[in-house]
């Protein structure tokens, strides 16, 4: 579990104690008196309760009954008000729009998809993004005035202080498209843009299955591959804003070419095209299934790899041992991010996982810590699956406004020497 961000009592910094209160409140589940929140975050009881009254005022907490705890004094309870906030998030995917509606918990208020496929033209789908945020707010019943803003996530590589979209490779019509320009031009909301796993690994901080970690991992897998990194309570995104590109971390010697120059490397071997040309070769599919891999069409890839799902989900023995040979290219990738990032929690998510999920979860469980070994100094690393579903990265994406919004950031204090 991480450490809380600690808080300052000098009045100037307001804005960063509140965040502090709220994160304190929010990771602890079931609440926090005042008395905790003081004790958790340094701050003094004068300010944790004048920060408190305000935000009882602006509805962000809620304040539950006082609950008798034997000889001490009773216990008030504070804990996040779901409805004081919400924020939009959109997930920009090869085959699928998804936009949500979330609260202030990172909750699932309203759910919508569009198809996006790869040769639509950009400015239309963000057209339509922009048609179909307010309609999505008015039919869950909540204020316009109480959203916080909309977070798209997008393949990388992507310019966050620009807010463009660069080069996808599978999304070809999208280079250096100017997202945030585009669609705050449409809809008079703050708009804010990151990678795709950026907001999976802040989704799954705020109120997934990392919640309360300061060091953690969110690996992607899908149409491409990438990685999320959280080390120190902090995001790490790098000089460009386009860390986690692990595309090419070597996972089989003898694997498949890479455009690169090597074999093996991750994004060609344990992508959905790459699996189902595996199949085909080992004669679990049909050779007609290549031509669905060499068009780079996401959803005719998509349909192949459906396929081979089935046979996995009927417990066809080629296709169980194909996924456990996968399930070997995993692990080591995952040991190898783990010991690099020395982090305490893998959290997995994507189409490609949530269709297999259930064959490779418990062998990842049974192979990182071979592979892991004993380091010394090192605790053990859990591996999870992502709590936010399909949703993942579109819910990633309205959290990405919630944690600007909400989340201590140490950048935001200036203090004078």
């Amino acid at each position: 579990m991480r450490p809380l961000r600690r808080g300052t009592n000098l009045s100037r910094v307001a804005g960063f104690n509140e965040a502090v209160v709220i994160d304190a409140v929010r990771t602890a589940g079931d609440g926090l008196s005042r008395v905790e929140i003081s004790e958790q975050t340094g701050l003094s009881a004068q300010t944790v309760s004048n920060i408190v009254r305000r935000m009882l005022e602006s509805g962000l907490l809620l304040e539950g009954d006082r609950v008798n705890q034997g000889l001490g004094k009773p216990r008030t309870p504070l804990t996040l008000h779901p409805g004081g906030r919400y924020a939009v998030g959109v997930h920009l995917d090869p085959l699928v729009t998804t936009i949500v509606l979330v609260d202030l918990r990172g909750e699932v208020a309203a759910h919508v998809q569009r198809p996006s496929p790869a040769h639509a033209d950009p400015v239309e789908i963000l057209a339509d993004i922009a048609e179909t945020v307010p309609s999505l707010v008015s039919g869950a019943g909540v204020d316009p005035e109480l959203v916080a803003g909309i977070g798209l996530a997008s393949p990388g590589p992507v310019d966050t202080a620009s807010g463009t979209v660069l080069d996808p490779p599978h999304l070809r019509r999208w280079r250096d498209v100017p997202a945030v320009a585009e669609l705050s031009a449409r809809i008079d909301l703050p708009v804010v843009l990151d990678k795709d796993v950026v907001a999976g690994v802040i989704g799954e901080r705020w109120t997934g299955a990392t919640i309360g970690q300061a060091n953690s991992l969110f690996l992607y897998l899908s149409t491409g591959i990438g990685l999320g990194i959280a080390l120190d309570d902090s995001i790490l995104r790098g000089s460009a804003g386009n860390a986690g590109d692990i595309g090419h971390l070597v996972v089989d010697d003898n694997g498949p070419a890479c455009t690169c120059g090597l074999r093996g490397c991750l994004g060609v071997t344990l992508s959905p095209g790459a699996l189902v040309e595996r199949a085909v070769a080992e004669r679990l599919l049909s050779g007609t299934h290549l031509d669905a891999v060499r068009s780079s069409d996401p959803a005719q890839v998509d349909t192949s790899f459906a396929a081979l799902c089935a046979l996995v989900d009927a417990g066809d023995r080629g296709a169980l041992a194909l996924v456990d040979g996968a399930s070997v290219q995993l692990t080591k990738a995952i040991t190898t991010l783990a010991g690099v990032f020395d982090t305490d929690v893998v959290a997995i998510g994507g189409p490609t996982w949530l269709r297999l999920a259930d064959v490779l979860l418990p062998r990842l469980r049974e192979l990182v810590p071979l592979g892991l070994g004993r380091r010394a100094g090192h605790k053990p690393v859990a591996v999870v699956g992502t709590a936010l579903g399909e949703s993942a990265i579109a819910i990633g994406a309205a959290c990405l406004v919630l944690d600007r919004e909400f989340a201590p950031a140490v950048s935001a204090i200036a203090l004078e020497h």
